[in-house]
This record gives structure tokens, sequence and C-alpha cells, in this order.
């Protein structure tokens, strides 16, 4: 069986109820395509040509022309997970079910043994590829623990000592699981335990020791010593298993925990970062308003700044609380037909007042008209980010160089700044959210490490490219292409 590939449950269950209620049990739960089975011999012919596709099957103990586990051995053999249902249990039965290789077993009656099992399923799904390592100086012990291991698909390490394993650590350094027994020869568990918290926190490896000798407060002093959980040998098959799949559970929601705040927090800090641009819009004209005596035309066109941006502010509000670009991380677009250059040209005088007040001069190369299909809202923001990097890395009295031109079915926006430049070992780091490098803005600037990141988002959902060119001067240059598309206006 390929378990890169197989991405299916199989059930061999010759009750319809059962098989249907565990079927949309699994399906609800977890979204995996189940087939049902019936017989030995439809089990034996599904799995003839077939076996690559199921990573787990659930095998009823009892079928009408299989009254004895015979199914369990076809599933077995074929490489399949097998988790057996049975009605009844004991310990002649047990002992022959794991002498089988199977996973695991559960019993029909009861209404969590169905719950357990369809944990089971996704644990055995998610279990390919995670590492745990055995370290015990018995070899049959040893042997032992990653026979049972492997019944769940982990990727099992060993090693016979505590030496061995901390080089095994250095060389995996992956594991999510140590199991160790406590009294080996040199390095004991207590000592080997506390080394390798050195390392790893509980919250990112557990720690399982195991051991037939010590007195009641084994357990306790191997906890102490850094481990989360003991077990005293001799162990049932499943306690042991029921153990580790519930230690790498708990490592793998840490890990879930840990993916979900670094993406709550680039929701938020990309959030205070686009709302930032109208916000300040809004600022900018209303302190000209309050501070100065324009003229009614100019008086008018701050107006409509101040509408036109709050209408952009609602905009991206509604946009940033849709959840399916909060779980895609891909920008929604609303394309229509626009002058690029108009809209280059309204973000250039928005934060004139900003450039001047740095002594800055910016030179616009810039058309009367660039016709494009883009979302105006995205392109002002690209716009915006550009612009803003560009006066806050400058030097003061510098000059800002501006270009927007044509070229067959694209249109380029490039600006050059006047600032110190990036080496070339933070290049790659510069389209990467949160990534804040050794640049420094020349007055003190805020970096939030979102700007460019965002950007790159909004051009490549629009099937464009955004680019950096070091110039001779030091000076940085950024270029965004973006295509026409067919829909341009004439």
């Amino acid at each position: 069986m390929d378990s890169t590939t197989a991405s299916k449950v199989l059930i061999v269950e010759d009750s319809k109820s059962f098989s249907a209620i565990l079927k949309n049990l699994i399906t609800q739960a977890h979204g995996y395509e189940c087939d049902v089975v019936e017989t030995l011999a439809d089990t034996q012919k599904l799995l003839e040509t077939k076996a690559s596709d199921y990573f787990v099957a659930t095998v009823d103990y009892h079928l009408p022309d299989g009254p004895n586990g015979e199914a369990i051995d076809v599933v077995v053999d074929n490489g399949i997970p097998a988790v057996v249902f049975t009605g009844k249990s004991n310990d002649s039965l047990k002992e022959d079910l794991w002498s089988k290789g199977i996973t695991d077993y559960a019993h029909k009656s009861g209404s969590y043994n169905l719950e357990y099992v369809v944990w089971l399923v996704r644990r055995i799904h998610e279990n390919y590829g995670i590492e745990v390592l055995v370290v015990d100086d018995s070899l049959v012990a040893r042997r032992n623990m990653s026979r049972l291991l492997l019944t769940q698909r982990f990727v099992v390490h060993s090693a016979k000592s505590g030496e061995e394993a901390l080089l095994r650590l250095k060389e995996f350094p992956n594991i999510r699981v140590c199991v160790l027994d406590c009294y080996m020869g040199g390095m004991d568990g207590f000592e080997l335990s506390s080394r390798i918290r050195e390392t790893y926190s509980r919250e990112t490896m557990e720690i399982i020791g195991v051991s037939a000798q010590g007195g009641n407060n084994l357990s306790a002093e191997f906890i102490k010593s850094g481990a989360n959980d003991f077990i005293l040998k001799p162990f049932m098959p499943e306690e042991f298993l029921c153990r580790v799949n519930h230690a790498v559970e708990r490592v793998g929601n840490h890990f879930e925990i840990e993916r979900l705040n670094q993406l709550k927090n680039q929701f938020l800090g990309t959030a205070a970062h686009d709302i930032r641009g109208p916000i300040a819009s809004i600022k900018t004209a209303a302190d000209y308003l309050l501070d100065r005596s324009p003229t009614p035309e100019r008086q008018d066109r701050l107006m409509n700044l101040i509408r036109n941006s709050s209408t952009d502010l609602i905009d991206l509000l509604e946009t940033l609380l849709d959840i399916s670009v909060i779980e895609s991380g891909v920008p929604k677009l609303s394309k229509t037909d626009v002058n690029v250059a108009k809209i280059v040209v309204e973000r250039l005088e928005l934060y004139q007042a900003e450039a001047v007040s740095k002594g800055l001069t910016v030179n616009r190369n810039l058309p009367a008209e660039v016709l494009a299909v883009v979302d105006p809202l995205k392109m002002k923001q690209i716009c915006d980010n550009l612009i803003t990097n560009a006066i806050k890395y400058s030097e003061m009295n510098g000059s800002i160089e501006v270009s927007l031109v044509q070229s067959n079915d694209r249109f380029i926006f490039s600006i050059r700044d006047a600032g110190p430049g990036i080496s070339e070992d933070e290049q790659e780091q510069l389209f990467q959210a949160f990534s804040v490098l050794s640049t420094k803005t020349t007055r003190g600037e805020k970096k939030t490490g979102l700007g460019l990141a965002i950007t790159k988002s909004i051009v490549d959902a629009h099937g464009g490219k955004i680019y950096y060119k070091h110039s001779k001067g030091m000076q940085s240059t950024f270029f965004v292409e973006l295509p026409l598309l067919d829909h341009t206006l004439k």
C-alpha cells in the first residue's frame, strides 16, 4: 500500500445498518470516502486491485464466509491497518488478534466504542510520517514496542542506550514522542529525559517512561525528570498504543495552535496595515482643511478624498471579515475597467505632504491613461504600500522616481527610492509576511513586515508579478507587472 496516496476507508461489515452508521460517522467527522464490502470473498476480490486506495480498514471479526477473522488476515496481508470490531472479548481472542498484526480492536456494543474508532481512523491517517523513538537496552523490548508502533503507521527509530538516543535525536530532529526505559546501562532514563528537555519542551515532544522495576514513586520521579507519562511493564498493547497516540495528538494540537496563532497574528496585522491607508488619507485631508485655507476647488477635492477613502475603508473591512478570504489567504478581487494612471496620480497627491516634509522630490513618468481591468481598491493598496515604503526609506532631500508604462499586454508600475538599498542576503525575505529587514527607516517610521507581503498577494491574485532591483546608486526599485487582460477599455 502506498501511504502517500491512500485516501479512503474500507469497511468490512455484513450488517448493513451498522456499516451505514459507521460510514456516516466517519464521513461527517473527517470527510473520508468510505467503501463497504460485506463478505470475505468481496474483500479478497476488491483488494486484489484496489488495496492501494485504503489507508485503514475496519473489519468485522465474524463474517458469513469468514467466521474466525479470516478477513483480518486478508486486510493485514495487503499492508492495510486493521481496526477490528468484535462482539465478544476474552484474553485468548485478544492474544489472537494482536498476533495477526492488527492496529486495534473495539466492541460493537457501546456508543463510545464507535466514537473511539472514528477518532482512531483519523489518527491513523495523520500518523503517516510522524516519528517516534524507542529507547531500551533490551533488544526484545525494542522490537516488541517498535512492532506495535508500526501497526499505527508511525516512522519508528530505536536506540539501545541514552547516548545513542541523543545521536538519533540530532539525526532526526522531528521526532515527536520518545519512549524511554528507566534502567539502562550508562545513561539511565531519568538523565536522558532531563537531557532531552534541554532541547525540546513538553509541548513539542512527549516523553513516555517505561519500566518493569521500581517502587510506587517511580512514575513521579520520571515525570519530575521531564517525562509526560509513565507505563509499568508488562503492559497491554492497547494501553501502550493509546498512550502514544494521545501523546502524538497533544503534540499535534500544540503545533496546530501555533499555526492558528500565526494565522491570527497575520490576519490582525494585515487588517491593521490595510485600514491604515484610508484612515491616513482621511486624516491628511482633514488636517489640510483645518490648518490651511484651501481654495473652493481644493476643498471639493479634499472632501471627495475623505468620502472616497471612507468608502475604501468600508470595502476593506468587508473584505477582511470574509471568512473564505481569511481561510484561503487569497484576496478576493472585484475587477473593473479603470485608468491605472489616474489611481497612481491620486495616491501620489495623497502622500505629497509626507514627501515634502522630508524634502523629497517626486519625479513622475506617467502617461495620461493606462486602461486595464483590475480591482481599483487593491490597486490603491499596491500604490500606497510602495509609495509609503519609498518615502520611509529615502534619505532626506533625496528624489523618488515613479514610472508607469504599457508594454504589449501588460503594464509596469515602478518606484525607485533614495534609500540605502537591500542586502543580497535579505532580498529573498522581501515578500515574506512579518519579515522585518535590517534596513532602517530614515525618521524612525514603524515597520510591520507586512506591506510587501500584502502587495505580493494582491499582485499574485491578479496574475502578475512583483520584483526588486538594486540600483548602482544603492537605491531600491520595485516593479509591479499586471496584465491588461482582454477587456481593456478602448
